[in-house]
């Protein structure tokens, strides 16, 4: 037998703890910019690609390993035990102690001596970035009561999708800034322009961590005020509720558009660089604003239309919806093959549109395939999947593509059009999986509720009839 845990919701309680809205709205605020820094230093590495290369004698795999798999998949895999910590210790400290390590090692990666020494140092980065996300969300949970908490959440959670292309835009400024006012680092004249890009953002993580030690305080977790009973439902009912066969689909298809928004990105300011001959700073400032309304436009716009197509055509059009929008970004790989640079910017933006749009649907769509029961476990997997499939193997596998596979001097242009076709039509297929099992249940007239409600009575009544 297994428990699990039903709430119903409930109207909040008088001698509510929670703090004056307008300092909740400041912890928002600091925490959104938190994150937006955290992105930024997990980012930046794509617009120094080839100085990185030049000065450590290393290869366009090798840099795809730094940009993905020595963060990614740290990452993914130190966030299961950070978010256990995080509903256990304090999250202000848990936080701050994230960034103190990730800003260690953004520094480590401006003193690395080669492939190795900057590969660990990328490692010490996903480890510290990963105590954010949890803790912050949880952090954000109790200083808003239940009424205004979606909202804040959803702010956070908008606030990442713009940061994950904002990241290109904030890392141009720096290094405008490092060509502008270079004078200054006299001291450090020895210091390739990049190293001094890596170290200024690792000495720049100490100020967000001083804002959250002084003015932001750990507040009491608020309990649930719903009336919490646990239901005993047999084992083997768990499985099918958990329906794996519709959930497994979705799953692998948004975390296979996160492997090709992560090879896009990662890459697209070093083709934009090597081919048309952008700086660095223009590619954060040209590039990156029009990411950062893409991924915000495009997460929105795919959680607004969800609900109107989930409405009218239930779970089944959920999968198709997404399933379209895949459908049309698949196309737009050519735009990255054009001669001219603001074709590229044009339709990497477009795709980030529809990727965001799928993820908002998509991420929707999993909480709705499984019971409240079991969404915890459903969404840690997803972030696993999203984080260790997307940012792990999306980047290194546009430049396996390019080294290893393509002719010799084959543009970086064709190995990103390779992996972006690639990963949006292996997801079309995982959401064409997913409609079709949700059509064939819908055919089935709800079969599967019918059989747990007949198995639950079916049980009770034979257990009646053994009792004297």
């Amino acid at each position: 037998m297994i428990a699990l845990v039903t709430t119903s919701h409930s109207s909040e309680t008088r001698g509510s703890t929670y703090r004056p809205t307008a300092y909740a709205l400041y912890v928002l605020v600091v925490l959104v910019l938190t994150t937006l820094l955290s992105y930024t230093d997990r980012q930046i590495l794509s617009l120094l690609v080839d100085p990185i290369r030049h000065d450590l004698g290393i290869s366009d795999t090798q840099v795809g390993l730094l940009l993905g798999t020595a963060f990614g998949f740290v990452y993914g895999i130190a966030g299961l035990p950070f978010g256990y910590l995080a509903d256990r210790t304090s999250r202000r400290n848990l936080i701050i102690g994230g960034i103190l390590v990730w800003s260690v090692g953004t520094a480590l990666c401006g003193t690395a001596a080669g492939f190795a020494s900057l590969f660990l140092s990328r490692m010490v980065v996903g480890i510290g970035e990963s105590m954010l996300i949890p803790a912050s969300i949880s952090l954000i949970s109790d200083h808003f009561p239940p009424r205004h908490r979606g909202t804040a959440v959803g702010v956070f959670l908008s606030g990442i999708a713009v940061g994950s292309s904002g990241a290109i835009f904030f890392g141009g400024l720096v290094l405008r800034l490092v060509d502008t006012v270079g004078v200054c680092f006299a001291l450090l004249h020895d210091f390739a322009p990049w190293r001094l890009v890596l170290l200024m953002l690792g000495v720049g993580g100490l100020l967000p961590a001083v804002v959250l030690l002084a003015s932001v305080g750990e507040p009491r977790r608020e309990p649930d005020t719903g009336a919490v009973t646990p239901v005993h439902v047999p084992s083997t009912l768990v499985a099918e509720i958990a329906n794996w066969r519709r959930v497994a689909p979705l799953l692998l298809g948004v975390a296979l558009i996160s492997l090709v928004d992560n090879g896009i990105l990662a890459w697209t300011p070093t083709l934009l660089i090597r081919e048309f001959g952008w700086s660095p700073g223009r590619v954060g400032s040209t590039l990156g604003i029009p990411l950062m309304l893409a991924g915000g436009i495009g997460v929105f716009s795919g959680s607004f239309l969800r609900d109107s197509v989930r409405a009218r055509f239930g779970l089944r059009g959920q999968f198709v919806f997404c399933l379209a929008a895949a459908l049309v970004a698949a196309p737009l790989a050519a735009a990255v093959l054009s001669r001219h640079a603001e074709a590229v910017v044009g339709g990497v933006a477009a795709c980030m549109v529809l990727s965001g749009v799928i993820t908002g649907a998509g991420l929707t769509a999993i909480l709705d395939t499984v019971p409240d029961g079991q969404r915890g476990l459903v969404t840690a997997i997803s972030f696993f999947l999203n984080v260790a499939l997307g940012a792990g193997i999306g980047p290194p596998a546009v430049a396996a593509l390019k080294d290893h596979v393509l002719a010799p001097g084959a543009s970086l242009a064709v190995a990103i059009a390779g992996v972006w076709c690639a990963g949006l039509l292996m997801a079309v297929a995982g959401f064409f999986v997913g409609a079709r099992e949700s059509l064939a249940e819908a055919a089935d007239g709800g079969s599967m509720f019918k059989r747990i409600v007949g198995e639950v009575f079916h049980r009770r009544h034979l257990a009646a009839k053994r009792s004297p």
